[in-house]
This record gives C-alpha cells, structure tokens and sequence, in this order.
C-alpha cells in the first residue's frame, strides 16, 4: 500500500500533435535520445495521486531529445493518452493505440495492456534509449499495478509472471528499433517491489531498475524532478540518470526521521548484470542453511530478530493481501554471519553473497528511524508468509530453493515463539 504524501481521424491528430516535434512520421526522422514511457495505474485510491502527477509532468515537459508519453487509467471510464509538453500535456486519442480501446474499459493488471501500449511508444516515437516507469500499488512478489476494475467490475492485478511476459514483448519492439536487446531503464513505482525475487524475473529485460524495499508514498515518485534529469542533459548515461530518480525520491525527507521501519522511505538502484551473480550465491546458502538448520533452531530465531523486515499485510485497492515478511538482504546476510560463526562454510558462503549484493546494488539510500540510524542493503528477500505454496512456484524459488529454507525453518520458528499446533 501506499501513504500520503474515428481512425482516418485517429491518424491524423495523432500526426498533427506529434509531427512538429519530429515524432516518427513515413519519412522515419533521427532516434529521439530517449522516450520516457509511463504506464500509470489510478483506476483505485491512486486515482488523486496520478492526476497530481500529470500536473507535476507538465512543469517539466519534453523536449527534441526526451520524449514523454503517458497511458493512465483513472477512475472515469476508458483510459488516457498523453505526451507531455512544457506547460500542457497533448490529450491524443487512445484509439491511436489500438482501435478497441476507444470503447473499452482498461486494465493496467493485464500484461497485454502493459505491452501493447508500450510497444507502440517505442516503434512511434523511436529512440536510442527508453525509460519505461510503472505506477501504481505494489505488493511485491506477489504482484503490482492493481485495477479496481478490469472491464468486468472485478479486481485485478499484473503479476510478476505477467510483468516478464509484457517485458519480453517490449523489448522485442525495442530490439527492432534501435538493435538493445533490453530497457535501458525500468522504473517499479510501487510498493515493496525491492525483492530479489521480482530481479530475478526481469532482470533480463531492463539493464537497470529502480525499486524501492518499503511501502512508498501515495504519490510516489517525484516525476518532474526524475524527467527533469532527462531532459536536462539527455547525454548522462543511463546508470547516472537512474541514480538522480533515487536522489529525488529520498531528498526531500532524507533529514526526516521516521517513527518505525514500515514508515521509512527507502530506494535503490539495480545494476542487473551484477545481479546476475547473486542467485548462483543465493542457491548454496539457502542449501546450507537448510543443511543445518536441525542443530541451529535458537540461532535461526535470533537470526529473524537482528534482521531488519518490512511486513506486506493490508487490503491494497480493493484486494486482501496476506501477510508476507521481508528480509532486508544485507542485514540477514550480516546476522548469519554473526550468529553462526561456528559454521564457517555458512559464513564463508554469506560473504560471498554480501560481494555479489555489494554488486548488483548501485546505490541505496533511505531515511533513518527516531531512535536509531538504519542499515539497509536496497533488496529483500522472502522471510515468511501466509502464501508458501504460491511462493514456492516462483522462479525463484524453482531455481534457488530458497523456498525450502523458509519452509523448513517455520514450524521450528512457530514452536519456539509458542504458537500451537
């Protein structure tokens, strides 16, 4: 969840409001050197939010090199279709997109919307890089960019499964228009999308991700700053832009502490080429945890107690979500290391996993709480959670068994803080 803080015609306007910014006519003009493509969720409690960051887009604009286009879908029937200009933004036709829409209620948690949208940003408005940002609630493995109604009245979400499959489908459109195999940048704006887990899935498809651990704010992200970078010198390379969009989410309240961990504010830049290295480290401490896990219980619970966790555990938008915990990575890895030093196999293998973390985490930064500093590490990873067998079918999961870990160290866990049978 979040918190406060016509087709003949259809061509032609489309032409119309594009053309005189040289957009992608028949005469195919130079690659823009970027498109900032944003895929916003409002049909929910965001629906406030995301008008707000239309108004704040605005302020900013785009310019010859950094194009900017918006799919929202709000609360009002059918979606909307935006480029943003300095002071104003173009309200194009959705048809434009694909001929059913014009009539046709929208659902952000269907991967087809997702790609078909975004593959048509970027084959009509072609670039050498692309931004592509999604908005929206999250619930982290579980899924994100929810729609309080798909069409039918019912809710629903896009999957990580489903995110992946969208994700494949636009970079093969990029593929085609200027060679990249992947997203130059990808940005989650949504809860607790920070998860080894999600990295895992679309790590592939997007050559650095913006995430954040935590819950965020109910507007999010600060779009005029994170487009501001773009359009101020579109020649930065792509690590360094993403960087200035975790700079502009976390400085406002950087010098503001927070009363407890649920409220921090937290994100983090993902390099996936060195998160590439992670899972094979992952995959050996998982099964030697879960080798000596019968000799180890004790220290298995003062493990989950030195760990830093944030908690998914509400109704988000219309959808009961079960509890699911969060280990910050960096601070489990830190108390396996302390509390089972007399396995030094453990230890030695939960370093390796901190050096490949150290890689795959280009910069991290988030609040501290009123009574203490915080130490985070910009990933999480599955603890527990109510959802085991729908956890376990993960990717992830498949490929580490680490699912096996959280497995075999609950019922030792429920006993030991004196849960019933």
């Amino acid at each position: 969840m979040r918190r406060n803080r016509l087709i003949p015609l259809v061509v032609f306007l489309f032409s119309y409001a594009f053309n005189t910014e040289g957009l992608c006519t028949e005469d195919r003009q130079p690659l823009a050197k970027w498109t900032c493509i944003f895929y916003l969720a409002g049909d929910n409690f965001l629906d406030w939010f995301t008008r707000q960051n239309l108004e704040r887009m605005k302020q900013v604009g785009s310019s010859h090199d950094v194009r900017v286009i918006v799919l929202s879908d709000r609360t009002d029937k059918g979606g909307h279709l935006y480029e943003v200009r300095k002071g104003y933004l173009v309200d194009l036709p959705i048809e434009a997109v694909k001929p059913e829409w014009k009539n046709e209620e929208l659902n952000t948690g269907d991967p087809e919307t997702l790609s078909t949208f975004a593959s048509w940003a970027v084959e009509n408005l072609p670039a050498e890089n692309y931004f592509i940002l999604l908005g929206g609630y999250g619930e982290g493995w579980m899924g994100l960019q929810h729609d309080l109604d798909n069409g039918e009245g019912k809710v629903d979400i896009l999957s990580i499964d489903e995110l992946e499959e969208a994700l494949t489908d636009i970079t093969k459109s990029i593929k085609k228009t200027n060679g990249k195999d992947c997203v130059d940048i990808l940005g989650l704006d949504a809860c607790y999308m920070g998860m080894v887990e999600v990295l895992y899935q679309i790590g592939d498809r997007a050559r650095y991700v913006i995430v954040s651990e935590n819950e965020e704010a109910l507007d999010g992200w600060p779009y005029d700053k994170v487009i501001g970078a773009f359009v101020k010198d579109p020649t930065r390379p792509a690590g360094e832009l993403a960087s200035s969009a975790v700079d502009a989410y976390i400085d406002p309240v950087q010098n503001e502490k927070a009363p407890k961990i649920n409220t921090v504010y937290t994100a983090s830049l993902i390099d996936t080429e060195g998160f590439k290295k992670l899972i094979p480290r992952l995959e050996a401490l998982a099964n030697e945890l879960r080798d000596i896990l019968p000799l180890e219980i004790k220290n298995i619970l003062v493990v989950d107690r030195l760990t830093n966790t944030f908690t998914v555990s509400a109704h988000i938008a219309g959808r009961y979500v079960p509890y699911s915990v969060h280990y910050d990575l960096g601070e489990f890895l830190k108390a396996v290391t302390f509390t089972f030093n007399k396995h030094p196999s453990v230890c030695t293998t939960a370093e390796d996993v901190m050096e490949a973390l150290a890689k795959a985490v280009v910069k991290e930064r988030h609040q501290d709480l009123a009574d203490r500093k915080l130490s985070l590490s910009g990933l999480t990873i599955y603890s527990m959670g109510a959802e085991l067998e729908a956890y376990s079918k993960l990717p992830f999961s498949q490929k580490t068994g680490w699912n096996k870990f959280a497995e075999a160290k609950l019922k030792p866990l429920e006993k030991a803080m004196g849960k019933k049978e």
